[in-house]
């Protein structure tokens, strides 16, 4: 298995059918338990190639027996139409049933492992990428009981039986009862659920019992129910009958609810982590903002001109300011802050700012006081006004203005253009983080409007 490919795997169980099929067609002999194992055997390997947990490759195996059936019979009917040899009629349905069963388990288990990402990877994968001797124990006794399970429908709806015996006859009696089955459904939905939430470190052998113990239980009750509301006398072979394909039918449905449920939840994970990281590579920039040595030594250098020329109360004010824009800086565990403290703190950073550009720029600000109750990423604003310092000429003739305002529950900073004559090419990695922060805590972009005039951006308010 490990040489082999999984492309590999899935044409030579093809052939193997292929001979099994024609085998046994030639012979007289029923073929479906010997084909039904193969297909499990092929998708167990698939799963056990691609390193899929246990309760994944089960639930594939028992929704793929439903699928190979159904593939298996109407096809050979569509091919009996061109060839009339029987055993070569069922060797082709075989064939191509097989190559559809691989590769859509191929596909199916490379979805649920490109949704998963990062921590949730694991959630698809063994732990290790090891086959350990527990995985082995309980998926082969888990195919055990399907193949087992497979039998003893075989052997109770043989060939031989009557109309009223058949499987078509008891399916059609439970469907006729879609309220009760709408029920299990219900209560199926509920064990996968329950189970994820509740039991998720719980071992493989307690969620293994509480399954086939709800299973059966529940699939015991509908069919009693089913066969007393029918007015059918109630033999131990019909309830027999009604039980099993209840089972069948649970299981299945147990199956795709709880592949549909780990679909969910791995997609869920998955976008948990995508803001995990997106929020790790804002706060590293807003570290890296914190410490900015260019920041931080202008505002020193003022600093110390105010302790030289005596300005012992300025100088007070100013450390007092820087202070408190690092002490905000440092609220590193809150996602967002209101526009209120976030106003507050631009105040303190645009006087800093003043003492070094006196008269070179201007900050104007038309804000309706209900709106500084929302909610803002914080140094959102700092950040955008930083930008336009950064990006445009402060001093010489005239000013650089920048406004802030709120319209329609956004915030937009604003500035007309007054480029540097040199200076390097933006790389717009804050407003990159600022927009992934929106995204994951909203899901609304900000946007960025520029002509020759004006550059702003525009925040949603929370």
């Amino acid at each position: 298995m490990k040489t082999l490919k999984v492309n590999g795997i899935i044409h030579l169980f093809a052939l193997l059918h292929v001979a099994v099929a024609l085998t046994c067609r030639s012979l007289g002999i029923m073929d479906e338990i010997w084909l039904t194992m193969l297909s499990i055997t092929m998708v167990t390997l698939i799963g056990m190639r691609m390193y899929a947990k246990v309760e994944l490759i089960t639930a594939t195996v028992i929704v793929i027996n439903l699928a190979g059936y159904v593939l298996g019979v109407y096809g050979a009917k569509l091919i009996a139409l061109i060839s009339s040899y029987e055993p070569l009629t069922h060797a082709i349905s075989s064939f191509i049933t097989t190559e559809i069963i691989g590769w859509s388990t191929v596909g199916f288990l490379n979805l649920l492992r490109k949704s998963s990402s990062g921590r949730t990877f694991r959630n698809f994968t063994l732990p290790s990428r090891k086959i350990r001797n527990e995985h082995v124990i309980w998926l082969a006794a888990a195919l055990v009981i399907v193949i087992l399970f497979r039998i003893l429908l075989t052997l109770l709806f043989s060939e031989g039986s009557d109309t009223d015996g058949s499987l078509l006859h008891i399916i059609s009696i439970l469907m006729s009862r879609s309220g009760i089955l709408v029920i299990m459904l219900c209560f199926i939905i509920l064990l996968v659920r329950h189970l994820r939430l509740r039991f998720r470190h719980t071992g493989t052998a307690g969620k293994s019992l509480a399954v086939v113990c709800f299973a059966v239980a529940v699939s015991a009750a509908v069919a009693f129910t089913a066969a007393l509301s029918g007015g059918e006398a109630l033999t131990t072979r019909r309830f027999f009958q009604l039980f099993l394909v209840t089972l069948a039918i649970y299981l299945i449905c147990y199956s795709i609810v709880y592949m549909i449920d780990y679909a969910f939840a791995a997609r869920a994970a998955m976008y948990a982590e995508r803001d995990k990281a997106n929020y790790a590579q804002f706060q590293y920039a807003k570290l890296k903002q914190q410490v900015n040595p260019h920041f931080l030594f202008n505002s020193l250098n003022i600093l110390d001109c105010m302790v030289q020329d005596g300005q012992n109360l300025q100088a007070s004010a100013f450390i007092h300011k820087l202070a408190g824009i690092y002490r905000y800086m440092l609220r590193s565990d809150e996602r967002t802050v209101s526009l209120k403290d976030e106003l507050k703190f631009v105040e303190m950073y645009v006087d800093l700012l003043r003492e070094r550009f006196p008269d070179g720029f201007e900050v104007e600000t038309d804000i309706p006081e209900e709106m500084t109750m929302l909610q803002v990423v914080p140094c959102s604003v700092q950040m955008l006004i930083e930008n336009a310092i950064k990006h445009n000429k402060v001093g010489g003739d005239g000013k650089l203005k920048i406004n802030i305002s709120v319209r329609d529950r956004s915030l937009s900073v604003s500035n007309n253009l007054r480029p540097k004559v040199s200076t390097g090419e933006s790389t717009k990695v804050g407003l990159d983080y600022l927009r992934r922060q929106y995204l994951d805590l909203c899901g609304k972009e900000i946007s960025i409007n520029a002509d020759e005039n004006e550059y702003k951006v525009t925040i949603p308010l929370i």
